[in-house]
């Protein structure tokens, strides 16, 4: 019996070292094993809205870990700490509005421009609150919605849009991918609850159930990028761009979106627009005429234009960038752009 239990006991270890080296494996390689698979942060981040031009929204109160970095969502869909609606006497309250690169995609949230320009700014003026109301994948028209329906009731003193050229079209895969994988959240608590709880951090079986998934709705076949996605692919990087911004729909698109803005915050809310550059090709690079044609329709609408090119051109792009494939702004990037803004606000007086 003895030696019965000592084989048992043998087997059970020998099979939980397995299974551990197999989740360690899966953990290793997890970008290639889940490349065809579900991509979590849409589907935890994000989530529908009725507001048909937003389409999408962050979802309150989620947290995920996707990029390399934890997105925690506050109570009311913001990704920062909760703030009351009603400010603080004597504060000065900034609202950071923009897509990915102001949300702060594979950065900590203490590393996104808004939190490094209020860490900035309270050295010498320690009543600024600075909130990020960014969002993956927007574009103008739907951060012109989102000031309307979140940031406005927050009584902000200043409004600071940080513009991506690509803010002209609509490249998000958020929304696209909302509805390619939709009940995917449903499947993954489907079968047995108590394994679903002891395995629910484990990679080796969410692989699994997103390999279930997809073979039974075929979503890994469906298309993932939006119209001016597929643009992009099919045209090259310089020319789509250049192409947007000639392109009268477009450009209609955009010019009414500023005046939504304006109409919403003038004259009563300045608001400040910040272009982010975009990291490639640095040396020689290629938008400048891009750069101006967005600070005159900027100025246009009464906006305040900030571009800090300049800035960044001192700076190597490989220090600049997530990585050599990801090429939007690290840590160092968004504290080059967030000390341009402090400057700019000190210059203007902006801050009172």
């Amino acid at each position: 019996m003895k030696r019965f239990l000592l084989r048992l006991f043998v087997v059970f270890l020998a099979t939980i070292l397995s299974l551990a080296g197999v989740e360690a494996l899966v953990r290793v390689f997890w970008s290639k094993l889940n490349r065809q698979a579900v991509i979590p942060l849409t589907l935890k981040t994000h989530r529908f809205t009725a507001n048909k031009v937003m389409g999408y929204e962050l979802v309150p109160g989620s947290v995920s870990f996707e990029d390399g970095a934890w997105y925690r969502i506050n109570g009311d869909g913001i990704r920062d700490r909760d703030f009351p609606l009603a400010k603080p006497a004597g504060a000065f309250r900034i609202a950071a509005i923009g897509d990915s690169c102001t949300f702060g995609l594979g950065l900590e949230l203490e590393d996104t421009w808004p939190k490094q320009l209020e860490r900035e700014m309270r050295r010498t003026r320690p009543q600024v609150e600075v909130i990020n109301f960014g969002v993956m994948g927007y574009n103008t028209p739907q951060e012109a919605e989102r000031i309307q329906d979140k940031v406005l009731k927050y009584d902000p003193d200043l409004v600071i849009i940080g513009y991506s050229l690509n803010d002209i079209g609509v490249l998000s895969r958020q929304r696209t991918l909302l509805v390619t994988y939709r009940g995917y959240d449903a499947f993954l608590t489907t079968g047995n609850a108590f394994v679903d709880r002891l395995l629910h951090h484990s990679k080796t079986y969410l692989l699994l159930k997103n390999r279930l998934f997809l073979k039974k709705t075929h979503a890994d076949t469906n298309p993932q990028y939006s119209k001016d996605g597929l643009k992009l692919i099919q045209r090259g990087y310089q020319r789509f761009f250049f192409e947007a911004y000639a392109e009268p729909e477009n450009w209609n698109t955009l010019v009414k979106a500023f005046a939504k803005i304006r109409d919403l915050t003038q004259p009563s809310l300045p608001v400040l627009l910040v272009i982010h550059p975009e990291l490639q090709e640095m040396e020689s690079y290629l938008f400048r005429d891009l750069h101006a044609t967005v600070g005159r329709l900027a100025a246009d609408h009464g906006f305040l234009f900030l571009d800090p090119l300049d800035a960044m051109l001192a700076r190597r792009l490989r220090d600049l960038r997530i990585s050599a494939s990801n090429t939007h702004p690290n840590a160092l990037a968004n504290r080059v752009f967030a000390e341009a803004i402090s400057r700019f606000l000190i210059e203007k007086t902006l801050v009172k």
